[in-house]
């Protein structure tokens, strides 16, 4: 498993490009004055396009990138001439290279600044501040997100904030995304990124030709890992209740896998901005059906500490930014654990959760 793996992003995507031309097509979207272009492998030529995308979150390229090149070692090789005539799949490599680079889950705006997840980025109305979405819950807690880091003080806050706010719906808010604080958690930019712009020109090229579109986000992140008491989940996740037609797909295509629907998708999208949502927006039409979903890798070490220390290791690096100027060694230790461990239990799991969910999707669709 091990092989896979790369220690930053020239080398993910020189490994990436040369284990995909053996057994694909191999294209580039590139951008002017940009350094970090996305190359995007195409195995098949069939009409329907089953996409598998890394890196929207930087930092969790360093797992996608490494569950892709071992699709193309492994997975790739195997399939058969009748599957690539009614199959196109895509691997899209590392959308947020700056941030892989940068071991950073989101790009920094350089133009207007901040910190922006490009997860909450997509299809999102910037033509005016009146038109941004609007998570005012968001508010109740970033003074204290974004508060002086102490691993004692700040935790216990934490925790005392998730108590009080676990059933008014601030806790969860925090991550929905906001609009108002580039250094806040979560910020979804002030205007589409590059970044943003580039993945949607693949996915345009993608489904010029497309009967269907089936799409897969490779994420990872809870919080940090422990050897002793961690934990290694796996789970798909789909932005709609259990009764939409798109949780159906996956829970009828992927028996073995959890496909977990989200409730409180049933009046719109909860998660403001993302990409599988923009993708249904953008594509779906009654000829041509999308489903989307993301792929979660989760750690941590027991359920209720594992997002409280993801949100403070990302309050603690702004924090760092705007009073230091720069991040911690510790703040940086801290922040790239809780989405992307160093410990090998950990990358093994999370290997072999996409090695099960990679199996599981052949056969299905081998099947149909």
């Amino acid at each position: 498993m091990k092989k896979y793996y790369s220690e930053n992003w020239y080398q993910a995507t020189d490994k990436f490009v040369k284990n995909a031309s053996g057994v694909s097509d191999v294209k580039w979207c590139v951008a002017d004055k940009h350094e970090f272009d996305i190359p995007y492998a195409l195995i098949g030529h069939g009409p329907n396009k089953i996409v598998i995308n890394s890196g929207v979150h930087g930092i969790e390229g360093y797992f996608g990138s490494a569950a892709q090149n071992m699709f193309l070692d492994k997975f790739a090789p195997a399939l058969n001439k009748d599957f690539l005539r009614k199959y196109t799949i895509c691997l899209i490599h590392v959308i947020n290279g700056w941030g892989m680079q940068n071991r950073m889950r989101e790009v920094a705006d350089t133009t207007r600044g901040g910190l922006v997840d490009l997860n909450r980025n997509f299809g999102v109305d910037f033509s005016s501040p009146e038109t941004l979405p609007q998570n005012p819950k968001y508010e109740l807690a970033h003074d204290l997100l974004l508060s002086k880091p102490d691993a004692v003080q700040k935790k216990n806050a934490l925790k005392s904030f998730r108590s009080e706010h676990l059933h008014d719906g601030a806790w969860d808010a925090i991550s929905f995304g906001q609009y108002k604080h580039p250094y806040g958690l979560f910020y979804g930019g002030a205007a589409p990124m590059l970044e943003n712009k580039m993945a949607l020109h693949i996915y345009d090229d993608i489904t010029c030709d497309a009967k269907s579109l089936t799409s897969i986000g490779l994420h990872t992140g809870l919080g940090r890992f422990d050897r002793k008491r961690g934990r290694v989940t796996r789970q798909l996740l789909v932005s709609h209740p259990a009764s939409h037609k798109n949780t159906d797909y996956f829970a009828d295509m992927l028996v073995g896998t959890a496909v977990v629907s989200d409730e409180l998708a049933a009046n719109g999208p909860v998660l403001l901005g993302d990409l599988v949502d923009c993708l249904e927006a953008r594509y779906a039409t009654p000829e041509i059906p999308v489903y989307t979903a993301d792929f979660e890798i989760g750690t941590g070490e027991f359920p209720i500490m594992s997002p409280i220390y993801k949100r403070m290791d990302m309050g603690d690096a702004r924090y760092d930014l705007l009073n230091r100027g720069a991040i911690s060694t510790q703040t940086l230790q801290n922040l790239t654990e809780s989405w992307y461990p160093s410990d090998p239990k950990w990358r093994d799991a999370a290997l072999e959760g996409a090695d099960i969910l990679f199996a599981e999707l052949i056969y299905r669709l081998k099947q149909r």
